[in-house]
Order: structure tokens, then C-alpha cells, then sequence
């Protein structure tokens, strides 16, 4: 049987597809008695853990279990490191829904892609060259970039086949460089890689220049190993680009036949989602 999906998957498929489904299996361990047996276990875990009110939705515990190959151990601490993240940097999540970020979106900086790559996971991109820091924080660049993680992670076929991404540095400059700091940095880079329910399958770094290569000398202390192995530097060469990921799924700025860089859809669904991320925020630790 095909591992990977002949006809590019839409980000917002409500059916699993078979080729995902035994990718879940495969990759994962996932079957319906494991998936029955882990959820119970990690409900158990969770009500042992006095000082945190947790979110208990199906789907939402699912998203830590299949992070960690349905090992209910290694979940409950992923699930612990997402919640005790949101209590050691409260300014960034104290306004975490998506109309909390009406005016990056109207930046059209980030955005999760309407297709999937042919692996079946989220393309996650973001458009960094095109900030300005003048008008929007890089706290809150960041904080909308995990919140658009969150959103693809709603879909089942995300929490299988993971989320690759994208970050265009078009245009990055000394001025983007001054309005960073080490300790944002660290906060990004420990949620998207240690405390959110992530399968990064690859990130693909696109026009970069030699102002990145001083950044990405501060980031690099933080990324694991088996995350940094898993970053490609593509320069401006999108043909590079595109022998991992098709034109077909890619917008025109990327080389694509997917139209110009545009966000409606995706913009339109974190809207929809606003009284469940308020839902969200209720939980986490006792303070």
C-alpha cells in the first residue's frame, strides 16, 4: 500500500484517509485498542496531578499521545510542558485567541497553507523579511505563530503526519535583528519543539542571507539536534525547495501554481475557532 497520497490532501479534510491511517499505525502504533488503553491511562495521570486543571477532550489529549507514539508516559509530560509553559510566560498567552491578532493577520506574515504536502502534513509558513517591527511586537509574531501550530493541530491528519514549515527571510534586516531578543527566542523555540504537541517534519528556510547566519547562531543552543538535522537551507534556489515539497501545493511567490500568497481561508477558520481557544485558556495550573 502507497505511503503518501497521490492527490494533495486540503488542510481542513474531515475524513482521515486510509494512506493516514496507516501511517498512524505504522509510524505511530496507533489501533484502536492501543488508542482506548493510552487515553484512559493518561486521564488517570492527569487527575494525579493535583495542581493542574486540564483540558480532557478526546481530541485534544489525542494530539499529545500520537506526539509521543502513544507512549501515555512521555505524553503526560508533554502535556505537563504545555501547560507549565503558559504559566512561565503568562504575557505572551495573555491574549491567545485569533482576534487577539487581528492586526498581524492583516500583515498576511503567517499562515497555514490550504493544501498539504504530499506526505500528508501541514505546511506551516512564515513571511519574517515582511515584519514590521514598528507596528507589531515580536512577542506577538511569535505568539501568533504558535497559535496558527495550534489551530492545524485541530485537524487529525497534523497530529499523524506532523506539520512541515516554511520561513521565508525575504527582505530580513538589520532593523528585524535589533527588535529580537535571546529570551523570545527561547520561549518559541521551547514551545514548537518541547511543550507543544508538534511532529515537525522538516523546516525549510528559504532567501536567507548572512544577516540569518548571526540569528540562527542564537537560535541554534536551543534546537535539538534532531530538530536541527531536520532544517534545510535553500538560499533563493526554490527549485531546491521544490524537491521536498510540489509546486502544486505552493503559492507563486514559492514557485507554486497555487495563486499569490493569500490567507482568507485559513484566517477565516482561526476566527471560527475563538470560543474554543477562550474554552482553551481556562485551563492549566492552579497559581
Amino acid at each position: 500500500m502507497q505511503d503518501v497520497s497521490d492527490i494533495p490532501l486540503q488542510l481542513a479534510c474531515s475524513e482521515i484517509p486510509e494512506f493516514v491511517k496507516t501511517i498512524a499505525k505504522n509510524e505511530l502504533g496507533e489501533t484502536e485498542t492501543i488508542r482506548k488503553k493510552c487515553l484512559d491511562d493518561l486521564k488517570e495521570k492527569i487527575l494525579s496531578e493535583k495542581s493542574l486543571i486540564s483540558n480532557t477532550n478526546t481530541s485534544f489529549l489525542l494530539q499529545f499521545l500520537r506526539a509521543r507514539k502513544f507512549d501515555s508516559e512521555a505524553a503526560f509530560t508533554l502535556l505537563k510542558s504545555y501547560y507549565k509553559h503558559r504559566l512561565k510566560y503568562p504575557s505572551l498567552y495573555q491574549n491567545y485567541t485569533p482576534k487577539g491578532y487581528l492586526k498581524i493577520m492583516k500583515e498576511n506574515l503567517i499562515k497555514i497553507l490550504d493544501s498539504r504536502a504530499e506526505d500528508g502534513s501541514a505546511i506551516y509558513v512564515a513571511r519574517f523579511g515582511l515584519w514590521s517591527p514598528e507596528t507589531i511586537s515580536f512577542q506577538d509574531l511569535l505568539g501568533f505563530g504558535l497559535l496558527c501550530n495550534e489551530k492545524a493541530l485541530d485537524y487529525p491528519v497534523s497530529q499523524i503526519c506532523g506539520i512541515t514549515s516554511i520561513v521565508d527571510l525575504k527582505n530580513l534586516s538589520w532593523s528585524h535583528l535589533f527588535h529580537t531578543s535571546v529570551s523570545s527566542i527561547k520561549c518559541f523555540v521551547s514551545a514548537s519543539q518541547d511543550c507543544f504537541p508538534i511532529r515537525h517534519k522538516a523546516i525549510h528556510v528559504i532567501n536567507n542571507t548572512s544577516i540569518f547566519s548571526i540569528l540562527f547562531s542564537v537560535i541554534k543552543p536551543f534546537i535539538s539536534k534532531k530538530m536541527v538535522e531536520r532544517i534545510h537551507f535553500h538560499g533563493d534556489d526554490l527549485k531546491s525547495l521544490h524537491q521536498y515539497i510540489s509546486p502544486s501545493v505552493l503559492p507563486i511567490e514559492f514557485g507554486g501554481t497555487q495563486g499569490t500568497f493569500k490567507n482568507e481561508n485559513f484566517y477565516k477558520s482561526l476566527l471560527d475557532s475563538e470560543e474554543e481557544f477562550i474554552h482553551r485558556n481556562q485551563f492549566g495550573y492552579k497559581t
